[in-house]
Parts: structure tokens; sequence; C-alpha cells
């Protein structure tokens, strides 16, 4: 059985009087893809949140392992671009900020353009771009590090075929590089396509 890179146990998260996570215990494991399910308001952001430890619990206990130590990759929902900066320059910015500087980052950078189909996009402002291809852009900055383990909140949301095709061909790459994935999607088929695992986040737990 592969390493555990990221484990949950018990966590409980509330906002207000409403309690979001009850309970939650997940193993996450290097090589697999968990996919998660579940309606809006489920608490999906909040878990995903949880996990990339942007958000602390009420209680129960996080631990990762320590070769996750600054290789947590995490694509968001909304849109983390800056709109009048063409793609290149969106991706140089994250790049220097994880310490890419010189040749490593325009070699990262290229590489990274390819990967999402975006070299002849390149030099144009993203406000210009499909919503497909900020997407695309959207994950290519968070890729910037290699990483160990990917958390995806909604990824593919809005975007067209082709985008979700690559976007989707990429977590199975990551995932079969040994990378653990994590997932989430309103889309079942979506998930059932590319997850070892698929989860259904229902009244604050994993089913």
């Amino acid at each position: 059985m592969s390493e555990t890179v990221l484990k949950l146990t018990d966590i409980v998260m509330d906002y207000g009087s409403e309690r979001v996570l009850d309970g939650v215990c997940l193993d996450v494991r290097a090589g697999e893809a968990i996919g998660i399910y579940g309606r809006n308001g489920a608490g999906k952001s909040t878990l995903i949140g949880v996990m990339a430890g942007t958000l602390k619990p009420l209680s129960g206990a996080r631990a990762e392992n320590a070769e996750l130590a600054g290789r947590i990759c995490y694509v968001p929902q909304d849109i983390a671009l800056y709109p009048t900066l063409t793609g290149r320059q969106n991706l140089d910015f994250w790049a220097e900020a994880y310490g890419l500087f010189g040749r490593r980052r325009r070699e990262r950078v290229d590489m990274l353009l390819k990967l999402m189909d975006l070299t002849e996009k390149a030099n144009k402002r993203v406000e210009t771009y499909s919503g497909g291809m900020k997407r695309r852009l959207n994950m290519a900055a968070a890729l910037v590090v290699t990483p160990k383990l990917l958390l995806l909140d909604e990824p593919t949301a809005g975007a067209d075929d082709a985008s979700v095709a690559v976007m989707l061909s990429t977590i199975k790459d990551l995932k079969a590089g040994g990378a653990a994935v994590v997932l989430i999607s309103h889309i079942k088929e979506e998930l059932k396509g590319v997850c070892d695992r698929v989860l259904v986040l229902s009244e604050g737990r994993l089913k």
C-alpha cells in the first residue's frame, strides 16, 4: 500500500451555529486520486482548506508527511490570476514567489504553458482569455512547484470540453508520477474518470 502523505482525524468545523464538518477522517496516499462530491454548501471547500492547512479546524488532527513541506499545490475554485498581465507574466510572478529565477524559471514557465496548451496565447493579457483558458492557466499557476499533494476545488467549472480534457489528463499524469490528488467536483462522471476513490460529503461526513 502507498505511503500516507496526509491524514485527517475527527475534523470538526463550525460556521456560526452550523456544523460544516462533523468528525471527518481521511487518509490521502501517494499516487492516489480521491474525488469528493457533494451539494453546494456541503462543506467541500472548507474541507479542502483544512487539507491545505489554510483553515484551522475547531477540533481534530491534521498530520502531514514531512515530504509535503512546500509541495502542497492548491487550485482554488476562484480564478487567482492578474487579468491585466499576460499568461506568461502571471506564471513568472508565481514562479518567483516560489523561488524560481533565471533559466529555471523560464524553463518551468515554458513547460507549463506547453502542458496547458497556452503557448500561442502566452503573451496575451489574461482578460482576453476564454473561461477555459483561464481555468488552464489557473491550474498552471499552482504547478510552478511539482506537487507531492495537489488539491483542486472545482478546477473545471465553466470550462469547455477541450480545456477539461487537458486538465484531467494532467491530473492523471501527476498521479501516475506519484503525486497524491484530491479533486472536488459536482460532476460525478468527471470524478469517476480520473479518481481511484469517490467520496460523498454529506451532513458533515465523508461517506
